[in-house]
């Protein structure tokens, strides 16, 4: 990471268009078929989920997550327990 850029987490369940397209390999087009199909959806459970929303592969998911993408509260483990 260059020198004074700081790595900025980026929960993929809740970023709106605007954040997501600041990740790695994600333009606007991307971030904003990411949000529609979280909306009808719901929350991404698991990155393999993101393999079925349209443009993404396994290359820009890996991207994402290199860049500070997360699944917020999902990640932490004990996404089960709602």
């Amino acid at each position: 990471m260059p020198k004074g850029q700081v790595k900025t987490e980026v929960d993929i369940n809740s970023a709106s268009v605007e954040e997501l397209s600041k990740l790695k390999g994600l333009d606007r087009k991307k971030a904003q078929a990411l949000v529609d199909y979280r909306n009808k959806n719901g929350a991404f459970e698991s990155w393999d989920d993101l393999e079925d929303v349209e443009g993404f592969s396994n290359q820009i998911i890996q991207d994402m997550q290199a860049g500070g993408a997360t699944l917020g509260e999902m990640e932490e483990g004990e996404g089960e327990e709602w």
